[in-house]
C-alpha cells in the first residue's frame, strides 16, 4: 500500500541519499532523520489528542455505536459487513499488500456538516467512484480511507503483519462503513476547496465492488 505520509517520504530521502554519503555523513542523516520523525510523531499525536474530544461529541451525538481505533484515533462504526468471501486481501511476494481496486459510494464531510465530496444518484456520471486504493493521482482516498479498507491484519509467508487497519475482515463488497478521522489522516496541513486546513473529516462509504482488477 502507498501511503503518502510524510515520514514514508522523508526515510525514502534517506535512503536515496545514503548512495552518495561515507558512513559518517550517513549516520548524521541517520540522526537527523530520527529527529525530524520524532518532530513529526509529536506533531500528530498533539493533534489527535485535540480532536478527540470533539470527535467523541459528533459521533455520540449522531451515530449509534461508535468505536474508537485507538492506535489511529479514528472513530467507526460498521453499518454492513458485506460478502466476507467476495474479496481475500493479501500480500505479493515481497510483502507489499495488494492495492484492491474499489467501486463505492460515498460521502465526506466535515463535523460542522458542509460536503467536500460524495456521488450521486441523480447524476448519471457520478453514481459511483471506482479506483485503486493506491492511486495518488486521485486525491479523494486519504490515509483514512486505507485504515477503512484494510483488514487489521494480512498473512505473509505463515505469519500474520499488521497493516494499521479498522477492523479484523476488512471492507468486502456491501460493506458499508462511516468513520470520522483526526486529520492527519485526511488532508492534515493542507487547505482543498471547502476543506480548511488540519480538518477532521467524516465518510461514510458502501462498497459496490472490490477486486485486484489493474
Amino acid at each position: 500500500m502507498k501511503h503518502t505520509n510524510k515520514i514514508l517520504f522523508l526515510l525514502f530521502g534517506a535512503v536515496i541519499a545514503f548512495s552518495a554519503c561515507n558512513k559518517t555523513d550517513f549516520d548524521e542523516l541517520q540522526r537527523e532523520q530520527e529527529r525530524q520523525d520524532s518532530i513529526e510523531r509529536v506533531r500528530i499525536e498533539k493533534l489527535i489528542a485535540e480532536q478527540t474530544p470533539l470527535l467523541k461529541a459528533y459521533v455520540e451525538d449522531k451515530w449509534e455505536n461508535p468505536i474508537r481505533d485507538t492506535t489511529t484515533g479514528i472513530w467507526f462504526e460498521i453499518l454492513a459487513p458485506g460478502q466476507q468471501d467476495s474479496y481475500t486481501y493479501k500480500r505479493n511476494s515481497m510483502g507489499q499488500i495488494v492495492a484492491p481496486t474499489i467501486e463505492v459510494k460515498y460521502k465526506g464531510q466535515l463535523l460542522n456538516g458542509t460536503i467536500f465530496g460524495e456521488t450521486s444518484e441523480e447524476s448519471a456520471n457520478n453514481k459511483t467512484l471506482k479506483i485503486n486504493l493506491a492511486d495518488q493521482s486521485r486525491d479523494i482516498v486519504v490515509l483514512a480511507w486505507h485504515s477503512a479498507f484494510l483488514p487489521k491484519e494480512i498473512p505473509y509467508n505463515g505469519q500474520n503483519h499488521r497493516t494499521g487497519g479498522l477492523t479484523a475482515n476488512g471492507l468486502k463488497k456491501g460493506s458499508k462503513i462511516r468513520f470520522a478521522t483526526p486529520s492527519p489522516w485526511g488532508y492534515d496541513t493542507r487547505s482543498r476547496d471547502k476543506i480548511p486546513a488540519n480538518s477532521p473529516l467524516v465518510f461514510e462509504i458502501e462498497v459496490v465492488n472490490i477486486s485486484d482488477e489493474v
